[in-house]
């Protein structure tokens, strides 16, 4: 699909190109929104910090007293101003709206208490609404931090990354990071940081990949023709060619002994049923649906 604006008749970029703009924008300030619940609800007020920028302002917090709203901001700052550099004007506005929102709603929720007090429960919420609202940013084209690093990030935030070398270095600063924690705030406080970093991470990779619902199944029996055509009367569902499984060469003489779906989540118990009715020995494999391409 192209990424050049929908013009209208005079030239000028038309509705459907407006809105999509102004829905990106819209989620960009929502996911910061998001990303600050999650660090000053749960994370500052109890000691946690999470890995990136974030991280560096919620310990910067810690040994200073100066809110975190502070640092978010001047800390990301160099990223919206080499985005204006490189003249992406679109990214610069989402990531300095973005920004600003997060630091804003920084400071609003610092004087709050916490929605818990101590523990995983608070460093496993903080986490994931923390890279929940970061996930949402960088699916709809901003970086509120640029050091968190997030697998299937976009091809043009990917791109900038890229550009700044962050991608690896990314990864020792968030283990310098968790350290420096261990080292200033103690061992307890280091672990529940740990583990809001790594729930930050996975709750940013479904907000960027999202979760499908869909599964591929894998049916090794030597009943296939008779549990192809049950599964097709009961369950509507054809199977599909063993070509379609990714990274998987099955030899001709394999294939008349396999059969391939793709079914719907609230399917599978189901079609595990009908097969074992058929072929009590039968070997189910699942796997999440990946998209061909």
């Amino acid at each position: 699909m192209s990424n050049q604006p929908f013009l209208a008749p005079d030239g000028t970029p038309g509705d459907s190109y407006v809105i999509s703009r102004r829905r990106r924008l819209f989620m960009v300030i929502i996911g910061s929104m998001i990303a600050s619940f999650g660090l000053d609800m749960f994370l500052v007020p109890n000691g946690f910090i999470a890995g990136g920028l974030t991280g560096i302002s919620a310990l910067a917090y810690q040994v200073t007293g100066l809110q975190t709203g502070m640092f978010l901001f001047l800390l990301n700052l160099p990223l919206v101003i080499f985005l204006f550099r490189q003249a992406n004007r679109d990214l610069a506005l989402r990531a300095a709206a973005g920004l600003t929102v997060f630091s804003i709603c920084s400071l609003l929720l610092h004087p709050l208490p916490p929605l818990i007090e101590g523990g995983a429960a608070a460093a496993g919420l903080g986490g994931i609404f923390l890279g929940l609202g970061i996930g949402i940013g960088i699916k709809h084209g901003a970086v509120l931090d640029m050091l968190l690093h997030m697998p299937k990030i976009p091809p043009p935030i990917m791109a900038i990354i890229n550009s700044m070398r962050l991608s690896g270095a990314g990864i020792v600063i968030n283990v310098l990071i968790l350290s420096l924690a261990g080292l200033l705030l103690g061992l307890e406080q280091a672990m529940y940081s740990a583990i809001a970093c790594l729930m930050a991470l996975e709750a940013a990779r479904l907000a960027t990949s999202g979760y499908s619902l869909k599964r591929e199944v894998t049916i090794h029996s030597s009943h296939t023709q008779e549990i192809r055509n049950r599964i097709d009367m009961l369950l509507g569902r054809k199977s599909l060619p063993l070509h379609m499984t990714e990274g998987v060469d099955i030899h001709p003489d394999q294939q008349q002994d396999q059969l391939l779906y793709q079914i719907h989540l609230m399917e599978l118990t189901r079609l595990k049923s009908l097969v074992r009715i058929i072929d009590p020995e039968a070997f189910i494999t699942v796997s999440p649906y990946r998209r061909k391409r």
